[in-house]
């Protein structure tokens, strides 16, 4: 075989095998329901800022006026159904429903789908299979 169909044969083999991973990477997200509907990450970052950034902050990064050491929500890493639960049922220092009253399911679903769109590098609202 000459170089040109070597080269021609790695090139396809090379779209092929990012086709492949492409379709692989969008098959698994967020089992967030509202996961990249903009209504309602626009929703979930006003239910963001009234019920969760006196203690997560505005950015979401942890330095909210709240207690000491609040989460990153930017760095969550357990999975949406970890955050989902958390939210519901609190985890250590974080009261149940957050500290400003009961949120609905649908208003948690709404602040996860806005988180999920500020997620850094290394965060994970996918959960483990």
């Amino acid at each position: 075989m000459n170089t040109a169909y070597k080269i021609i044969l790695f090139l396809i083999i090379l779209i092929s095998v990012s086709f492949n991973l492409h379709a692989v990477a969008k098959e698994i997200q967020s089992p967030n329901p509202l996961s990249e509907n903009q209504e309602a990450i626009a929703e979930g970052r006003s239910i963001y800022r009234a019920n969760c950034a006196y203690c997560h902050g505005l950015r979401a990064n942890g330095k909210g006026r709240g207690l000491p050491k609040s989460a990153d929500l930017r760095k969550f890493k357990r999975g949406y159904t970890a955050f989902f639960s958390t939210v519901v049922n609190g985890w250590k220092t974080m009261p149940a429903w957050g500290s400003a009253g009961q949120l609905e399911y649908d208003q948690i679903n709404k602040i996860g789908a806005y988180l999920e769109t500020i997620a850094i590098k290394g965060s994970n609202w996918q959960d483990k299979e």
